[in-house]
């Protein structure tokens, strides 16, 4: 069994200044990662679309009901 979910703490002082400051400071990634990540965005994005599309089919073929998946 999982264990709950302790409460955010609240932070105060001098911790709560460090996290804001933190929170300001900008990391941009380098233009190699950030083609990385697109290329990878575009690769689920496909294969998303095909998946989306065979369903499409299964379900014009079979009268507008997926047999692949149980319908809830």
């Amino acid at each position: 069994m999982a264990r709950e979910i302790r409460e955010t703490p609240i932070l105060f002082g001098e911790d709560a200044r460090r996290f804001l400051a933190r929170m300001e400071e900008r990391h941009p990634e380098p233009p190699e990662v950030r083609a990385r990540i697109q290329r990878n965005y575009e690769l689920v994005k496909k294969a998303y679309e095909e998946g989306m599309r065979e369903k499409r089919a299964r379900e014009e073929a079979n009268g507008g009901i997926d047999p692949c998946f149980r319908q809830v």
